[in-house]
């Protein structure tokens, strides 16, 4: 008989669209494999700690309809396991110490370099898999390739200026209106 696997889920970095449908896909996907899949809540915050209590089974009947919801079903988290070597140490066995043999990480350029280095870090004893999320469209990606966020993120941020460049026209009073697209240098292309 063979061992059972076991699939676990986190996401780092800041809150992008399209977080839960991947989130949803991949539990259902897993499951239907009949592969047990653990939602790591908050992303490495607590596992790089060595604390496996922050995480929850997740079924196709839990996520089935959470990509109509916003955020992550599973909380975010910007902490970053590569900072200090015995925080991926900790991430490693925890992961390990829950049975998990595949891991899927969703993030931006963190938290795909926490993917790298953890899984060179287990040595063989994890799969992992990194879904790039950005609304930054900053990974080291094909210029035809965005993440997943992106254009809704875009959209809506057309949209945010269009509505400004409109209210501010109108404006007899002199007013003038300004816009920030990103806190970040990024390579978005409005």
């Amino acid at each position: 008989m063979t061992e059972r696997k076991t699939l676990a889920i986190l996401v780092g970095g800041g809150p992008a669209p399209g977080i839960n449908s991947v989130i949803g896909a991949a539990v259902i996907r897993a499951r239907l494999e009949a592969v047990d899949v653990l939602g790591v809540r908050d992303g490495f915050e607590w596992i790089m700690q060595g604390d496996i209590d922050h995480v929850t089974p997740l079924d196709i009947g839990e996520v089935s309809r959470i990509h109509f919801r916003g955020g992550s079903y599973i909380g975010i988290s910007r902490a970053n396991p590569t900072k200090d070597p015995a925080h991926l140490d900790n991430a490693v066995l925890a992961l390990l110490r829950l049975n998990v043999s595949q891991l899927i990480t969703i993030g931006g350029d963190d938290t795909a370099y926490s993917a790298m280095k953890l899984e060179e870090k287990a040595a063989g004893r994890l799969q992992v898999v990194h879904v790039p999320k950005t609304i930054d469209n900053d990974l080291d990606l094909p210029p035809s390739v965005d993440t997943f966020g992106f254009q809704t993120a875009r959209h809506y941020g057309v949209e945010i200026v269009k509505n400004l460049m409109v209210d501010g026209w109108r404006r007899s009073s002199g007013t003038r209106t300004g816009t920030s697209a990103s806190p970040r240098s990024t390579s978005a292309r409005f």
